[in-house]
């Protein structure tokens, strides 16, 4: 029986020279780009500010990392889903998008990853959300943000927990149907309403 983590058990750092050393003790055997990421290029990344990573600790154990950056979410694409029409009918001059923060990456190590049978725990993705929310929720106090978004692998099959979530898919239905079927396409484009209108 998997245990449910609490919020107050989990301790957030962003990613610096006095806890990288961490990143080479993480495993994730679910999606190992996600794992090769964190070790080869987070830190190159965030070196040259195109993202931010955050590591998540439990117990002095690096159980989980998301990586953040800005982005836009179109209204103007092919085939956009009829949510994101509300965007549209709040301001008198139609924008082509909307501001944005992006889970570039986020992953848990194997002990955390409740899908695993072997997993000895669970709800650490769902901590880690609310902690990009409230990030959000905090740009938005200070530059333009309105929702989260985020590129769902199909491979991990993480738009089922990112529906759980509350985010809603960027397409129609039959194109995300489409992207689907499609092998050469790795991951579904999905979006979060911060103020929660859209859901």
């Amino acid at each position: 029986m998997k245990v449910e983590l609490k919020a107050e058990e989990v301790k957030v750092e962003p990613l610096t020279t006095e806890n990288i050393f961490h990143l080479k003790t993480f495993c994730s055997s679910a999606c190992k780009e996600l794992d090769d990421f964190l070790k080869e290029n987070a830190w190159k990344e965030q070196e040259m500010d195109y993202s931010k990573t955050y590591l998540f600790f439990h117990e002095g154990v690096l159980a989980g990392y998301v990586t953040l950056l800005t982005d836009k979410q179109s209204l103007k694409h092919d085939y956009p889903h009829p949510s994101l029409a509300i965007f549209q009918d709040k301001v008198d001059k139609p924008y082509s998008s909307v501001p944005a923060l992006k889970i570039g990456r986020i992953c848990v190590a194997d002990n955390y990853n409740s899908i695993l049978e072997a997993a000895q725990y669970k709800g650490l993705g769902t901590i880690m959300f609310t902690v990009v929310l409230d990030y959000a929720k905090s740009l938005a106090t200070k530059v333009g943000c309105r929702v989260i978004t985020s590129h769902a692998k199909k491979s991990t099959g993480a738009r089922f927990w990112y529906h759980k979530l509350g985010f809603q898919y960027s397409h129609k239905d039959e194109k995300v149907k489409e992207l689907l079927d499609r092998e050469d396409c790795e991951s579904i484009p999905m979006f979060y309403d911060i103020k929660r209108i859209v859901i």
